[in-house]
């Protein structure tokens, strides 16, 4: 039957085996590779972008974010009101 082991012997035994990791040799972390950056998407030269205020007499609801209904861009929804930003080649 093992002997229970008192808090002075697990301290002792803690210390030593922090002791021997630290005079062991360091690691030295590899240096960090360079991060690339993504490439931006070409510009839409000969796109004419458009913004709209709409005001319906719909009811409130929750504020959301749409796609528009013709070309690239969103829209927002609140409530009666939609700002809508359109792209439109």
């Amino acid at each position: 039957m093992a002997t229970p082991r008192t808090q002075k012997d697990l301290k002792a035994d803690l210390q030593a085996d922090l002791l021997v990791d630290l005079a062991g040799p360091a690691v030295e972390e590899p240096p960090a590779l360079a991060v690339q950056p993504c490439p931006l998407p070409p510009e839409l030269s000969d796109a004419t972008p458009s913004l709209s205020l709409a005001l319906t007499p719909l009811r409130w609801s929750r504020p959301k974010l749409v796609s528009v209904r013709d070309g690239l861009g969103k829209a927002v929804r609140v409530g009666p009101l939609r700002v809508e930003l359109a792209i439109k080649e």
